[in-house]
């Protein structure tokens, strides 16, 4: 979702430190600033060493060797070199004794079967990546899920199920009169879940894409993929939410209705896998739902948002991509944002919004008045200035070609502001000077503890310009509209996660998990100061991952 050359003076856009970083990070330093975006200060990595490398990187597949000559290729958008590795990295800083637990990263790692290169970065099949922390080592390893749609490009050497902007070629008439039979099925749509993964209630781990058939569960310890998340329910459809809201107590995920547009609102128990619906949203406008890639919560309310970039069934049905996919932009439709009770399933509000094309939400929270009572709800995003771009800016052959222009579309912290009063109108704006992280904005968690409570600190990917990519980790303070960047020249770091130190009382006590992919091919996991922003630990790979999307945390029993 590269990057701008600074002066020797700057060096790696941080400036190194001998201070050792305790395990409760007593030592502070300052950042530095250049015009208006801020960057963190960085550890120098001569302060420790830990363990070596335990096993040797086995040889990459020969189908890769000619991918992985180019050198315009950035290890980022080219495909993992191998199905699985695991190894003990060495590791350079500290990392804090009390980080236990295993974090999980999904996405699309392999954009290539046999001969034929992918166009999407959304097309490639997943890689789950692991990094488990336990006593200040870090054991690495990666492996590819097995979906049915990956199995059999594997067996059969070609494309055999529909992905984001890729069909299966057919030989005639009648096989293509049948890929469309299966269409409507859904039996020709992919099962490759390389979007997001999450830890349920229950403890079992489900990888996740949006379509339905592509919740898969694996093992978080092994990477095995141990079979598809099958829902008991009937309550059909083909697509869902890629991401869910997932706590200890719930799965909350919205369902889109195609034919009478609108949105199931549902909701699944801890321990079973039967989806009950809490209400229906009917579209306000537009010829079919618009997309939900994600959606925000706040205590009491599901908020559902309604884009006006919609669903298309007949960009669905064309053998080659569209510019905007299986999409289609309505800014007539306008853009809606409704607001559902949990408790009840009905609508308390239903408010016309600015047009504005959203990716990922970050938060939303109830604001109330002296007497406690709710009289608006604040919803948070990573938002595009509704410039539908973002998605062709996707393809691999644009993240691939990269030379020094700054051809990143603009995005910024919006914010939704829904009154609960009767107004038909809610607003949009920024929730800081865009220019704090570089116009740049994607890819965010947060501390898990203020999911739909009032918060501070958001962490995401900004921009470092020129640049074709988010190419910083980002630290927002909400409160001081405040940016602290980090930033490598050549480097794509993917999402920041946010792991909070057990027992902490700051929102940001914590550290932020990212994995980095390097220019020069090499890659390293890198752990940040959730307060600071500053480097306490790196460890590098055998070799470099491509990017990759979400991640989930899981605790060590």
């Amino acid at each position: 979702m590269a990057s701008l050359a600074f002066s020797s003076s700057i060096g790696r856009s941080i400036t190194s430190s001998n201070a050792m970083v305790s395990d409760k990070y007593e030592s502070r330093r300052e950042g530095f600033s250049l015009g208006k975006t801020t960057f963190a200060r960085k550890r120098d990595p001569r302060d420790s060493m830990v363990t070596k490398v335990a096993t040797q990187a086995p040889t990459m597949f020969p189908s890769l060797e000619k991918e992985l000559a180019g050198d315009r290729n950035h290890v980022a958008w080219t495909s993992v070199r191998q199905e699985r590795y695991e190894g003990e990295l060495a590791v350079q800083g500290e990392i804090p004794l009390w980080l236990s637990g295993t974090y999980l990263r999904n996405g699309p790692g392999m954009w290539h079967i046999g001969d034929y290169n992918f166009r999407h970065l959304f097309d490639g099949y997943a890689t789950l990546v692991r990094l488990h922390f336990e006593n200040g080592r870090l054991i690495a390893g990666h492996r590819q899920i097995e979906s049915e749609a990956y199995k059999a490009a594997k067996k059969n050497n070609r494309l055999c199920y529909r992905e984001f902007s890729e069909v299966p070629k057919t030989d005639n008439f009648l096989s293509y009169v049948g890929e469309l039979a299966n269409l409507f099925s859904g039996a020709s749509l992919t099962d490759n879940a390389n979007t997001g993964v999450v830890k349920l209630g229950d403890g079992r781990v489900v990888c996740l894409t949006e379509t339905q058939k592509g919740s898969i569960v694996v093992d978080p310890n092994t990477l095995d993929t141990l079979g598809k998340f099958e829902y008991s329910d009937s309550l059909g459809g083909l697509i869902h939410s890629a991401h869910p809201i997932v706590t200890d107590t719930e799965f909350l995920t919205l369902l889109p209705d195609l034919f009478k547009p609108g949105y199931l609102v549902v909701r699944m128990e801890p321990g079973t896998n039967e989806r009950k619906v809490i209400g229906r949203v009917d579209c306000r406008g537009g010829p079919a739902p618009g997309w939900v890639h994600s959606f925000p919560v706040t205590e009491h309310y599901v908020i559902v948002p309604e884009m006006p970039l919609r669903y298309c069934a007949q960009n669905l049905l064309k053998a080659e991509p569209t510019p905007l996919y299986k999409f289609e932009w309505h800014p007539d439709s306008k853009g809606f944002m409704h607001v559902m009770c949990k408790a009840s399933g009905k609508i308390v509000e239903s408010v016309e919004v600015p047009l504005f094309v959203t990716f990922h939400f970050i938060n939303a929270y109830e604001e109330k008045d002296e007497d406690g009572r709710v009289t608006a709800v604040v919803a948070d995003c990573c938002e595009h200035n509704a410039d539908t771009t973002i998605l062709e800016k996707l393809r691999l052959q644009n993240l691939r070609s990269f030379m020094g222009e700054d051809v990143l579309p603009d995005a910024r912290v919006g914010r939704f502001i829904i009154p609960l009063d009767g107004s038909p109108y809610g607003k949009l704006e920024a929730a800081l000077d865009p220019e704090q992280h570089g116009k740049g904005m994607d890819m965010c968690s947060i501390n898990p503890a203020y999911l739909g409570k009032k918060y501070r600190y958001a962490y995401a990917c900004g921009a470092q310009r020129p640049c074709n990519f988010p190419n910083t980790l980002t630290k927002i303070d909400l409160l001081e509209k405040k940016a602290t960047n980090w930033h490598e020249e050549g480097a794509v770091p993917s999402e920041p996660f946010f792991v909070a130190r057990p027992g902490a009382t700051e929102e940001d006590d914590g550290v932020v998990i990212s994995i980095i992919s390097e220019k020069n091919g090499d890659g390293f996991a890198l752990l940040l100061d959730g307060s600071t922003f500053e480097e306490i630990a790196r460890a590098k790979f055998p070799y470099g991952l491509p990017y990759g999307l979400h991640g989930c945390w899981v605790p060590k029993k």
